[in-house]
């Protein structure tokens, strides 16, 4: 999801609800952690040394340095899960995303060959701009015996857009670093509406957010197989401003109130993968991120905070390059900020992933991939849980520009795709 975990809490704890939004694997959440590209999700989401496109601005920016073409990328993504409560207070409780457009982005990387040196810049700029996500449900309420069916329907409409300037170096053809720094700005609007045959409320609440925040990403080749990445992200302030809340009943304005300004410092993180080509068929990656949620600090107006322990995102994947089109298959664990009942460590979003491809020898190839997700967490003293079932499917087309004047630079193995990608994300749920 990868979806990202820290910024989770934001949202969270604006809510006061966390079973209502898609955060998982929501655009917040990726501003921050989560790379696009299609190899890397279907290797486990190893996007640290796995990233083939210019969207590895938003992950690993030293792997721009490998590109020896100008490209551009282009996208975006549609979500779908289904939702599970076996909450007491409910006969039944069963909810679902349908398929909405959630993120679209815009990624460019320019090579530019320092005269007279054995160095390279590549240039990058990044945009993402959050856009929503739908949420359904329908409740049986019991009320003395009698079943009340209530409809509920949560809409997140995002204004929240990102820009990422970056810049990354070629050193000797062997080693690469890159940097970035992002600024998000906007706010994000909850509309929540809920039907029984007795009333209709609709809410909606928009809250201002901003953001600045650097990321550091180094590659390395440490032998002709095997590639070695690092992703360092500072701690940064993650500031939400006004919030706006307007309640209609049955088409009638009730309230109309200004919420209270908070501040979160969301903990410095880092992470390590690396990539080896095992055999001329295979190709095998590993990766692990840190997440420090015990560091997690805020200011404003806030009850309670939350304790919840550290923990690792884990992710395994592997390429098979012996057929006509390189197959790809993955698995991953992260931890979310989420604790279950009368504990602290934080709960588990796992599942695995998939994807084809063609071979990348041309200037125009495709890929895609599928993730397939789980997580669950205890509600209540009872045993009782709230669970998602998640599923993920990705397709990109790609076309290279015409090479530059510029020397051949070490691209890992196998090559980046040095060129303009088409993203179109289809997320969906099997019955």
């Amino acid at each position: 999801m990868g979806l990202g975990a820290l910024p989770y809490l934001i949202l969270i704890l604006i809510n006061n609800a966390i079973a209502v939004d898609f955060e998982i694997l929501a655009p917040s959440g990726d501003i921050i952690e989560t790379g696009f590209d299609n190899r890397s999700i279907a290797m486990g989401k190893t996007a640290i040394t796995t990233a083939r496109g210019s969207s590895a601005i938003f992950s690993n920016p030293s792997i721009l340095a490998t590109f020896s073409r100008s490209q551009a990328q282009m996208g975006g993504k549609l979500l779908y899960g289904t939702i599970t409560n076996e909450a007491q207070r409910y006969a039944s409780y069963e909810a679902k995303y349908p398929p909405f457009p959630s993120r679209s982005y815009l990624a460019f990387a320019l090579p530019y060959e320092l005269p007279d040196t054995d160095f390279k810049l590549v240039f990058g700029l990044g945009y993402q701009r959050d856009e929503g996500v739908k949420w359904e449900s329908e409740t049986v309420v019991k009320k003395v015996n009698i079943r009340v069916t209530t409809n509920h329907t949560v809409r997140r409409r995002g204004d929240l857009s990102t820009l990422t300037p970056g810049v990354a170096l070629n050193l000797q053809n062997r080693y690469f670093l890159g940097a970035t720094l992002s600024r998000t700005l906007g706010a994000i609007i909850y509309t929540s509406e809920s039907k029984n045959p007795d009333s209709k409320v609709k809410v909606d609440r928009e809250i201002e957010q901003s953001t600045l925040f650097l990321r550091i990403g180094a590659l390395a080749e440490l032998t002709p197989e095997l590639s070695v990445g690092l992703m360092y992200r500072p701690e940064f302030e993650w500031e939400l401003g006004e919030s706006i809340t307007k309640t209609y009943r049955n088409g009638k304005l009730e309230t109309d109130r200004d919420q209270g300004y908070l501040e979160l410092t969301l903990p410095a993180m880092w992470g390590i993968g690396a990539e080896y080509k095992a055999s001329p068929e295979w190709v095998v990656a590993l990766e692990v991120q840190s997440r420090p949620f015990s560091e997690l600090q805020w200011s404003g107006e806030i009850n309670k905070q939350p304790v919840i322990d550290d923990g690792f995102n884990f992710a395994v994947g592997a390429e098979y390059l012996g057929g006509p089109y390189p197959i790809r298959i993955g698995a991953f664990r992260d931890v979310i900020p989420l604790v279950d009942e009368n504990d602290t460590a934080p709960v588990n979003f796992t599942g695995f992933t998939t994807g084809v491809g063609s071979s990348g020898e041309e200037d125009f190839f495709w890929n895609a991939s599928a993730l397939f997700g789980r997580w669950e967490q205890v509600v209540n003293d009872k045993g009782q849980k709230y669970s998602e079932n998640l599923m993920r499917v990705g397709i990109s087309a790609t076309y290279r520009f015409n090479r530059l004047g510029t020397k051949t630079v070490f691209t890992p193995n196998p090559k980046p795709s040095e060129s303009v990608t088409l993203w179109i994300d289809l997320w969906y749920n099997s019955p």
